[in-house]
């Protein structure tokens, strides 16, 4: 077993310039006696413990004498406050650590050697855990089973009940990119469900449209719609609008334009087209083809036109 097998993942560290306000917050919240203090790189730099701000308090002032112990039973712990002084001034330096791959007797050795309850683990220089001695000692006499390795390594080193506000303060940079990169993720899969099921209703529409054949009363409707666009001053109007997938070539030729476009036109659009050809284009009136919106840069829907006008608008 090597430290990286015994460390805990989850465990919380200041940088060097933390306010020593916080630092003291945090000691008092979490369960560890101690914080281990990081530079810009997170490699640890030395290690700030309740013992540190204890000293750092001021002392009582010496014509008060000391205060009996009876009324100190069950006061409160008088709180902390910087008074100006930096993290840098009070913390235990230099930082003693240990490499990820460090075995468990040579962890224990050098906590031993150093009176150390708790020590910090890097891989390279960089902290990636803490090891607490409690844990080093259940891991000699082979309190550790295989299998409950990874669950103790991702276990938390400290619980704020009732405090979720605070716990976010020891959240780190990469773990906030790490939730961005995860809602993007979502937020993908999402559009691209919608896509999909997008894609399978046009589909389907177009399987039903292809079937469809156009009705007598539907061409009676269309002709009457068309009169009504002249007597309001128009020159065109849209007969029937569809989706380009139901021409068989997806709606390129149209697009094109290329002059044999009629030929790819299938269902109820192949239907106004021949009944134009047979009804209207011996009076007079004339048929357009255009593609009428480009969804990503593709041929949307296409429509047919009737014109009556020398020129097309």
């Amino acid at each position: 077993m090597i430290a990286r097998d015994l460390m805990n993942s989850d465990f919380p560290y200041v940088m060097a310039d933390a306010d020593l306000d916080y630092v003291a917050k945090l000691l008092a919240d979490c369960g560890l006696g101690a914080v281990p203090v990081v530079d810009d790189d997170l490699t640890p730099i030395g290690i700030v413990t309740r013992s540190n701000l204890e000293q750092a308090r001021a002392s009582v002032p010496p014509d008060l004498g000391a205060i009996p112990a009876f009324l100190l039973r069950d006061r409160p712990k008088r709180q902390f406050h910087a008074n100006g002084r930096a993290l840098r001034e009070v913390m235990t330096t230099p930082a003693i650590s240990i490499p990820d791959v460090a075995k468990v007797t040579d962890i224990a050795r050098i906590m031993e050697s150093h009176s150390l309850k708790r020590i910090p683990v890097v891989q390279g220089h960089r902290i990636i855990g803490l090891v607490l001695r409690k844990e080093v000692m259940e891991a000699m006499k082979g309190g550790f089973p295989a299998l409950a390795l990874e669950a103790h390594r991702r276990r938390p080193l400290f619980s704020i009940p009732q405090r979720t506000v605070e716990r976010c303060a020891l959240a780190t940079a990469q773990e906030f990119r790490e939730l961005v990169a995860a809602r993007e993720r979502q937020l993908e899969l999402e559009r691209l469900e919608r896509r999909r099921v997008a894609i399978e209703l046009r589909d389907q529409r177009i399987r039903e449209l292809a079937s469809q054949r156009l009705t007598e009363g539907q061409w009676r409707d269309m002709l009457e719609q068309a009169r009504r666009s002249a007597a309001a001053g128009l020159t065109e109007h849209l007969l029937i609008r569809f989706p380009s997938q139901l021409c068989m070539d997806g709606g390129r030729a149209i697009n094109a334009p290329d002059p044999n476009w009629p030929a790819t036109l299938r269902g109820e659009p192949a239907d106004v087209f021949q009944r134009w050809h047979n009804e209207l284009h011996p009076r007079g009136f004339r048929i357009a083809a255009q593609i009428v919106d480009f969804p990503e840069g593709l041929p949307g829907d296409a429509a047919l036109f009737l014109l009556w006008s020398a020129t097309r608008s």
